[in-house]
């Protein structure tokens, strides 16, 4: 073998460079896919400011004074310092940074258990794709690494090695401090305990000692996702939200996934492809591994944004059902070569450098800036450099999904709505009922003492505040602001 070998890349090496690439490409989507991110950053913002966590709503004034604790507050944290430091190429960035570690994390472990390359590399950038359609730079981003980090740790508990069961709890901690979904943690463990039991109840005598382990981690795991501000009370608003029809049906991502829209058929596909793995495979999957890929695949039938952690735990589950491709000649002399080869080369050299160098690229150049910024067509960029020469006082109402927007630029002027802070639909409900004239509506704008509106020019409150004498003090294509 050509000693010069070794100092080539591998194929994970490969991969970890075009997720990058490709989050860098999708960096400008990312960032105004909704309006989340300015309200995270916004209320990050506030964290390093007064230098504690709001106990009440802190930014749209229909909640204001109401008990409210983030289970978000470490990643807006985060990413509001990185957004003081870089601005949003810098953020742009950090998603990079994590989801190519995601995904390679995820296939360099299915390597080294499985020793099969290509046909893992085809089926995790096929997950990687898959839960694409959800990336945007939101704290879930955080949510997809841990994930992904408590597949690998748990896969080895389940399998009888000897990792420390104390990892599960440290990590709950973290994930608990960084999102919601905290939970997908414990349900992993839970598919695994639960599966253990059933195959052990069966006769498939796996080690009583793994059960153990596997059952003391799930519990540990659990105490550790209490240890939060919010402690219990952030599972009871988790699943309050979850479980909350109205709030549900109003939410695009919390629909299910459309099959008739084509960029949703890589999903459909997906699933129709495990089906077939699943039924000409020779082993049966462990139960635990069925419970887990059933659950997930279930969650992301039934809502959309439950798709990036869909695109994890399907290729983490179904690479097993490849392995008997290696009984095909081809494929295993280059499987036979690549390990040749792969085997000699150990480290992280490419992957590093190559965020390094990119990192460098998209912060220092002009052009960064450029592409990465909040665009006119999505938020009232102009409307609110005008707010900015032309304060208006009083409350407002606004488009819901230019809450954060408004907030990151305008605070402390508070907003009426946004797109994260309505836990109870409450606000959803009069917002939907004033924006659209519904009965009452002139009694709530009474109510909520509305002075002013910033809204799409084309709404019908934007035509009959009009008829009614408000006065437009701005309009373009985006937004106009009307005063009464």
């Amino acid at each position: 073998m050509n000693r010069s070998l070794k100092y080539l890349p591998r194929l994970q090496d490969v991969f970890f460079i075009a997720l990058f690439l490709a989050v860098l490409a999708l960096g400008s989507r990312m960032i105004n896919l909704d309006g989340d991110l300015p309200r995270h950053l916004t209320f990050g913002g506030l964290i390093l400011s007064e230098r504690h966590i709001p106990p009440t709503e802190p930014l749209i004034y229909p909640y204001e004074n109401r008990p409210y604790t983030s289970h978000e507050w470490l990643s807006q944290t985060l990413y509001a310092w990185v957004y003081s430091v870089g601005g949003l190429p810098a953020l742009v960035l950090v998603a990079a940074l994590l989801l190519s570690t995601t995904f390679y994390l995820l296939y360099a472990y299915l390597v080294e258990r499985f020793s099969l390359r290509l046909p893992t590399l085809f089926i995790v950038a096929w997950g990687a794709v898959a839960s694409s359609l959800n990336w945007a730079i939101r704290p879930h981003l955080f949510s997809m690494f841990l994930f992904a980090l408590c597949l690998i740790w748990a896969d080895r508990l389940r399998r009888g090695e000897r990792i420390s069961v104390w990892r599960f709890p440290v990590l709950m901690i973290l994930w608990s401090n960084l999102h919601g979904i905290f939970i997908a943690g414990i349900l992993i463990l839970l598919s695994f305990a639960v599966g253990w039991a059933v195959d052990y109840a069966f006769g498939k005598r796996d080690a009583l000692a793994t059960g153990k382990r596997l059952w003391l981690a799930l519990i540990l795991a659990v105490g550790g996702s209490l240890l939060n501000p919010g402690l219990a009370d952030s599972w009871f608003r988790i699943l309050g939200f979850v479980n909350n029809p109205y709030l549900m049906s109003r939410m695009l991502e919390a629909n299910p996934p459309n099959f008739q829209l084509p960029e949703m058929r890589i999903i459909l596909a997906f699933i129709a492809f495990s089906v077939f793995l699943l039924a000409v495979k020779r082993n049966p999957l462990s139960s635990g591994q069925g419970f887990l890929l059933a659950g997930f695949s279930a969650m992301s039938l039934m809502s959309f944004r439950n798709v990036q952690l869909y695109g994890i735990a399907a290729p983490f589950v179904l690479t097993e059902a490849l392995v008997s491709l290696r009984d095909f000649p081809l494929l295993s002399r280059l499987e036979n070569t690549l390990a040749n080869v792969e085997n000699k080369i150990s480290g992280a050299v490419y992957p590093v450098a190559a965020a390094l160098l990119l990192g460098l690229v998209v912060l220092l150049s002009p052009l960064s800036k450029v592409l990465y910024q909040f665009e006119a067509e999505t938020f009232p960029v102009e409307a609110v450099q005008w707010l900015k020469v032309n304060p208006q006082t009083g409350n407002m109402f606004n488009e819901l999904n230019w809450g954060g927007y408004l907030e990151l630029n305008l605070h402390p002027q508070k907003t009426f709505a946004d797109s994260v802070a309505d836990v109870t639909g409450e606000v959803t409900m009069d917002y939907e009922i004033i924006l659209t004239l519904g009965a009452g509506w002139q009694n709530l704008m009474q109510t909520y003492n509305v002075q002013w509106v910033i809204l799409r020019p084309d709404e019908p409150l934007v035509r009959a505040l009009t008829s009614q004498g408000w006065q437009t003090l701005y309009e373009d294509n985006t937004a106009a602001i009307l005063r009464r």
